[in-house]
This record gives C-alpha cells, structure tokens and sequence, in this order.
C-alpha cells in the first residue's frame, strides 16, 4: 500500500505539472456551514491550505488531546472539557461525535465550475493498516442552485487485537439561493462498526514486551466475537420565504441597480432522525462484566432512538432597518421521539413529546459589532421546564496595523438528563434512575490578534446536578456543584522561513471525582517552511509534540459505549512525537509523516486511557487533489 501511495502521488505531480495554473479557490469556491439552530449561513474558508496538513485526520482535528481506543475509528472523547460537545439525548452518539456527519457539520458549497474532491490516507505497520478513502462533488446547477455528494470510508484494523473498526458515511446535500426563496437540506447516513477488546490486559507488553512480541499477539480484556455498532441517518430540509420591497442602490458613477431587501422572513425546518447501537457478544464473557443478567448463549443488546422535529419561526430582517440594525426572530419546536431497545427477546418503545417556545434578538450583518441574545422555555412534555438563556458579544477594531477581536459568551440552562441515562436494560447493564435536571452557568471570552496569530480564550462554568458514569459504569448523579476553569492560548511565531505554533490549554476543576481533567494539555509545532522549484512547490517540514500531564482518565465500557470514571490509574505524562514532510503543488496537497516516534526509545506506558494504548511507532502518508472542471 506504501508502494502504491508513492506512485499515486508521483503520478499526481506529473499531471499537475502539465496542467494549466489552477483557478484561485476563493474566486472559483465558497464554502459554508449553516448554523442549525438559525439557518444562518457562516463563511468559512476553502481547505487547501498546506500547512499543518499531516493532522487532517479526523482524531487530530477533534482536539489537542484525546481519550480514544487507538486507532481511527474508535469511539473518542476529548480531555479538553470545552471541546466536548452537549450531550445528546442518545448517549450511545456521543462517542462517536467526531466521525458522524451530520447537518451543523456538513460544508456547502457555490462553485463557478464543477469541482471534486479526492482523499486518501493511510498508515501503519506491514500487518496493520488504517486506510481513509473521501470523495466529495458538488457543482451549481445554476446561480442559485447549487448539489453535491460527499463519500467517507474509513477501514482500520488497529495495531492490537480484536481492534478492528470500519465507518461509512454518504450524504447528499443542496442549496437553493433565490430572491425570496431560501433552502438547504442534507440527507446523511453513516455506519460504524467496532470489535472491542476491552483493553491490553497488562501494561507490562507496552513497557516490558518479551523479545519478539508484536502488537497483534498482545493479549486482550476481550475475545474474538465482540462488537460495537452505530448508525445514523439524518434528513434535515430549512426553507425561508421572505417579503419585502425593492430599492435602488449605486451600482457605479453613473448607474443604479434595483436590491430585494426583505423585511418580514417565514421559515420552517424539519429534522428527521434515526439512531442506532448495537452491542454482539458471539459467547457471552461473564469475568470481564460484573453482572449478566440474561440466561442468554449470546449478547445481542439493541437501543435506538427515532425523531421527528419541526421548526416554524418568523423574523423580522435586520437589513431593511438603517437606524435599528437588528433582527429579531420568534419561534415554536416540536419533538417527538420514539426510544426503544431490547432485552432478550422482548422489544420495548416508550415515545415521547417535547414543545418549546423561543425567542432571538441579534445583529448578525457587518464586521465591527455583532451579538446574539436568545431564550427559550420547554413548555409541554417531558422536558418540561427545561430552559435557556445565551447571549454572544462580539466586537472588532483597529488599533494601528492590527485588527482587536473580542468576544463574550455565556448561558445559563436548565435540562432533562438523557431518557437513556434514566431507563435501560441489557445484558450487563440495568438501571432505573430518577435524576433531577442539569443546571449549568457558562461565562467565556476570546481576545485575538489575527494579524500577529495570538489567540486566548477562557472560561468559567458551574454545574449542578451532574450526571456522570461511576466507577461501575453506571450513571450517577452528584447532588453538588463542580466548577471548571479553563485557558486556552494559542500564538504562533515566525522567524524567516521557520515557524513555531503553540497551545496550551490549562484547567481546573473543583472535584476530580466527577469530572476529571488532566491540569495542562499542549501543542508545539516547530517547522520549516518554503517554496521550491521555482517557487511552484511549497514545502513544510516539521516535527510536533502533544502532551498532557497525568490523571485519573476516564475508563471504557465497551457494552454501552460510555466513558466511566476511574481512581485507580493514572494516564498522561507522556509526549508523542511525529515527525512530517507536506508539499503542494497546484490542485495537490501530500504528507508522509513518522508518527509517535519517541516510542522508539521511550518506554513508558503510552495509554490514551487505562488498558488502551495508542498506536507504536508508524508511518502515515496522504493526498488530497482537487479538480475544478
């Protein structure tokens, strides 16, 4: 497979060398993301930069430290608590969050030509291989039309065994930009699976392996016939119409052009979503889990959640107003949701209703001064009670050459702990809990300097009432208040052709026994970068580190899918060291990276989280060419 990346990607640069020049990408593509919750559209670049490209996977670009299996693919949490994302209200997703597509993460697209992209990357010893193949297409049917199609498979065996995991993900999106019709829509289905070997069962093959022990034959927590399953589908359609009146505006010296400006917007939005999770034992391990509740030759643990959400809202446009430049939006949301799982052979359903009442007061247009005040109030069903109040200030201005950005955000809510976190049966596991609601308090800002590539945010949050998975996996919840505090500093520095980017990530929480977090996290970045042969190839090479200082990890639980806390291993101090070359020439970007290098000489315990150790030291390599035609 190495052979045939480097052939791949000589071939490439033959092509691209007889290629005419390549149109500038921010001419010829925009790209953005629509914000769920508005239907909003927020710009955000094209992805052909060259830089830092080695971290394109999907582990890397989640956060600067991670709690994972080892391999890509895997179930993942990250140990930065502000990276996290809100849990949902199927618990089994939330491991998988970074690896599913969906309609706040899918990137639209307006393109002049029709435009493709291709990915590949892989990685790995001679017996284990992780391979990532995406192609994505998307062109404009016209001005105002645009459709495209974006295809994810992901196969990694992993360096251990029975590690295996395999994800797919297809999604077909499209956008419709007229005067006064609006609409964008997805349809996404994803598909992971795993074999779980419920960690290495002794630390000492990573830091005493007899002489001549591969990865492979490292024995496991977990035999043959064990997996994890999860599958996703989503079909989220937005749809405004707006009204409003027309207006001239100078178009030049010496002509107007007529402009819609809408005045009263009507919009809808209808979300449909099935979730699924699978837990197969093939015999079922009675040492590995405390309790088996079933008189049962095999685990076949099923749960699923189903849902339908509609969305009405009116708003009144911030931009037919000069002397009141704000907009304010008004909405009601239905949910109904299905949840069912299985025990044995009996099939279990419980649906369930939710209605919210909300309201936004914003100025999303122009650069100098924005904010966003929002409430709403769940009023019938379950969640009722339930409550939100969020408000982000963002200002930006000049001083001398530089551009001063400055945020404040914070929130106040109140919420119903998942249904799943209340009721479940399985196999393994069984509870019946009454947990009151979640109340959190959240004050954070953000300085940045863009110009001189500083970057600061910080923090504050208070939670009360929180539900976590105790040292047996079972969810519990804590009747008291824990506190985190976090800094997140990022400044990258220059010198001639060589560069040094950093983060550093500090935090603190008041009860490690609930939320556990490592004190430090950081990210250096020391590189040479140039263009060669007539300045047509741009060259990166670099050598990073990543390193949090240890802690009381959370464990896995494989039968649910939940990370658990533990006090009886601490995980962390411990560097990984990649070394990396990246090139790119026109339309083609390329890597060749030695991952986890200091394994070479180091023979500490190199565990994500207890019993899971990331991979040894390996080679990873790959390309992304883009065509415009």
């Amino acid at each position: 497979m190495k052979k045939f990346s480097i052939i791949l990607f000589l071939w490439v640069l033959l092509c691209n060398s007889v290629f005419a020049e390549v149109p500038d990408d921010y001419r010829y593509v925009k790209t953005w993301r629509i914000l769920e919750f508005t239907g909003v559209a927020d710009s955000i670049p094209v992805d052909t930069a060259h830089l830092n490209f080695q971290d394109i996977n999907l582990i890397d670009r989640y956060s600067i430290a991670n709690s994972y299996n080892g391999n890509l693919g895997s179930p993942i949490q990250s140990k930065i608590y502000f990276d996290c994302p809100e849990k949902s209200d199927f618990i089994f997703a939330d491991s998988y969050y970074p690896y599913i597509n969906r309609f706040s993460t899918n990137t639209f697209y307006n393109t002049k030509t029709p435009f493709s992209s291709l990915k590949y990357l892989t990685g790995g010893t001679q017996y284990r291989k992780e391979d990532q193949v995406a192609f994505l297409f998307t062109a404009n049917a016209n001005k105002k039309a645009n459709f495209g199609i974006d295809l994810d498979y992901i196969y990694a065996p992993g360096e251990y065994k029975n590690q295996s995991s395999k994800r797919f993900a297809a999604s077909f999106f499209g956008t419709y930009d007229g005067k006064k019709y609006k609409a964008a829509g997805l349809i996404t289905t994803n598909s992971i699976t795993n074999l779980e070997n419920g960690g290495i069962a002794s630390s000492s093959s990573i830091t005493n392996p007899p002489s001549g022990l591969e990865t492979k034959n490292i024995a496991t927590n977990l035999g043959t016939g064990v997996q994890s399953s999860y599958k996703f589908f989503q079909l989220y359609y937005n749809q405004q119409y707006s009204l409003g009146f027309e207006r001239h505006i100078k178009d030049s010296e010496d002509s107007t052009a007529m402009e819609f400006v809408p005045v009263t917007k009507f919009a809808h939005t209808i979300k449909l979503e099935q979730m699924r999770k699978r837990y197969f034992e093939s015999s079922v391990d009675t040492s590995f889990y405390a309790h088996t509740y079933l008189p049962i030759e095999e685990t076949n643990d099923t749960a699923a959640l189903q849902s339908m959400t509609n969305r009405f809202s009116i708003s009144l446009a911030e931009e037919f107003n000069k002397w009141m430049q704000f907009g304010l939006t008004a909405y009601i949301q239905n949910e109904v949701q299905n949840f069912l799982y299985t025990t044995d052979t009996v099939y279990l359903h419980d649906v369930k209703s939710n209605t919210k009442l909300g309201g936004i007061l914003a100025k999303e247009l122009g650069q100098t001064f924005k904010y966003r005040f929002l409430g709403e109030l769940d009023f019938l069903g379950y969640k009722a009670g339930d409550f939100l109040l969020e408000t982000r200030i963002e200002g930006n201005f000049k001083l001398w050459n530089n551009t001063i950005q400055l945020l404040a955000n914070g929130f106040i809510r109140s919420d119903e702990p998942s249904y799943f976190e209340q009721y479940y049966h399985s196999n393994h596991f069984v509870w019946e809990n009454n947990f009151s609601k979640i109340y959190r308090t959240h004050l954070g800002g953000e300085f940045a300097i863009p110009t001189q590539e500083l970057w600061l945010k910080v923090g504050v949050e208070n939670v009360t009432r929180s539900v976590y998975y105790d040292s047996w996996a079972m969810p519990a919840q804590y009747s008291g208040n824990v506190q985190i505090l976090s800094a997140d500093l990022k400044k990258n520095f220059h010198f001639g052709k060589f560069g040094l980017d950093n983060n550093i990530v500090a935090q603190l929480t008041s009860n490690d026994e609930i939320i556990p977090l490592p004190a430090l996290a950081l990210y250096h970045n020391f590189y040479y970068d140039d263009k060669w042969f007539a300045k047509v190839l741009s060259v990166q090479l670099g050598v990073n580190v990543r390193y949090n200082t240890a802690y009381y990890a959370p464990g896995y639980m494989p039968a649910t899918g939940q990370f658990y806390n533990q006090h009886t291993m601490k995980v962390g101090n411990f560097p990984v060291v990649n070394v990396y070359a990246n090139l790119h020439l026109k339309r083609t970007r390329f890597y060749i990276e030695y991952y986890h290098l200091n394994q070479k000489f180091m023979k500490d315990i190199y565990y994500s989280m207890p019993d899971y150790p990331i991979n040894p030291a390996v080679v990873k390599m790959g390309l992304t060419w883009n065509f415009y035609d």
